[in-house]
């Protein structure tokens, strides 16, 4: 078993999630459209080796990163610009990274190597779901989701992640199944060596 720090939340010393949640956003189309922002806060968390967080402390950084991706009609399908732009916010504050992309997996061995060696190199994975006919997965459509690690059994893998806050398990099976009802997308990053 492999797992990378989420930033892990907390509320009158309780903790209240692993990783952001966008209901906390105040504003009403964060809510509903923030899950980007959210990946990239947590993204920012874990480049800044910062693992503890209060509520309002973690929703200052939600609020800057909701600024940078501020979601259309609909929402934040952004691929690219996703990437993008959250390596320019990383760059302001001296961590340098660059995006390397997983548009379509080609199979599940595929995804599922790409998810693997990014998590044994350190870095987590975002991931855009556009669509998936998983009933486990049924409210993450147009939805983003971080990887951040993976457990091992005999037969195959459960890839663990966050999603609105919660830590989350699914059968690598089922997550990377090619389907062509399933349209997902990757994301992670790598350490620039050139800056």
């Amino acid at each position: 078993m492999k797992e990378l720090q989420m930033p892990i939340i907390y509320e009158n010393n309780q903790r209240i999630g692993y990783g952001g949640n966008q209901d906390w956003f105040v504003n009403e189309w964060a809510q509903k459209a923030g899950c980007a922002s959210v990946l990239a806060s947590n993204l920012y968390s874990y480049y800044m080796h910062q693992e503890h967080y209060t509520k309002e402390q973690f929703l200052a950084v939600m609020d800057d990163m909701f600024q940078l991706m501020t979601p259309g009609t609909m929402g934040y399908p952004f691929l690219y610009k996703f990437a993008r732009t959250f390596v320019k916010r990383m760059n302001q504050e001296q961590c340098y990274l660059r995006p390397v992309y997983q548009k379509k997996s080609q199979n599940y061995q595929h995804a599922l190597s790409f998810v693997l060696k990014s998590i044994d190199e350190g870095h987590p994975v975002g991931m855009l779901i556009l669509h998936h006919r998983a009933v486990e997965l049924e409210e993450d459509n147009w939805h983003w989701i971080c990887l951040s690690g993976y457990r091992e059994s005999e037969e195959h893998y459960r890839i663990i992640f966050s999603d609105c806050g919660q830590r989350r398990e699914i059968d690598s099976r089922i997550l990377f199944d090619t389907h062509h009802q399933n349209v997902f997308k990757m994301v992670r990053m790598k350490n620039d060596p050139i800056k």
